[in-house]
């Protein structure tokens, strides 16, 4: 019978959920260090940048694969970005607690740049994923891909926002599949962004 047909395409959405149900479980364990989320971020986007293509092999070696492999450079730059993406947030709190000109230009000021720091580390890990390179050339390709590339990148990060505040806002179980399901849908706008580069698979 058709329906119980494997390529029957209700039962290949459920495989996908299943697919991103345990991406996005592997994608919480490896964050719960929080210093290791960049890692993991890169793993996620390792996978499902092969998915994307159709190339997806088994998804638990892959993912832990990218982690270790990038583990060293993902972690730095997380490190780095965590440190900055802090230093804007507390800026900005201490902005809102103060009535003057300068604080006014300060918070506008403050807002532009964690807009910016939103879009980079957005462009970040799937370019980590995608690239082998020094830490240094990584993050300066990241910052010029992503200004190069502003709408596409901008798209992304608001798929990932959406998919996380219907999780937290709506209906809870989305968050199940959140991490997994986001990335996913990104990397199609991901892979596209890195064939203008030669950096394809």
């Amino acid at each position: 019978m058709k329906f119980f047909s494997l390529e029957n395409p209700i039962w290949k959405f459920i495989g996908n959920l299943a697919d991103f149900f345990l991406l996005s479980c592997l994608w919480y364990l490896c964050c719960l260090p929080v210093v290791t989320a960049g890692a993991a971020t890169t793993a996620l986007y390792y996978v499902t940048l092969k998915m994307a293509r159709g190339q997806e092999g088994q998804l638990i070696p892959a993912f832990f694969h990218s982690f270790k492999q990038n583990l060293k450079q993902a972690t730095a730059l997380w490190v780095g970005y965590l440190a900055v993406g802090i230093l804007l947030v507390l800026d900005l709190v201490i902005c809102l607690q103060t009535s003057s000109v300068f604080a006014g230009a300060m918070f506008f000021t403050s807002v532009v740049l964690l807009a910016c720091w939103a879009l980079f580390i957005t462009m970040l890990f799937p370019l980590v994923a995608r690239c082998d390179n020094t830490i240094g050339a990584l993050f300066k390709m990241g910052i010029a891909m992503a200004l190069r590339n502003v709408m596409p990148v901008l798209a992304a990060l608001m798929v990932t926002v959406a998919f996380f505040a219907v999780g937290v806002f709506v209906f809870w179980p989305v968050l199940l599949v959140a991490p997994g399901l986001a990335a996913y849908c990104n990397a199609f706008i991901f892979n596209r962004i890195f064939d203008k580069y030669g950096l394809s698979l």
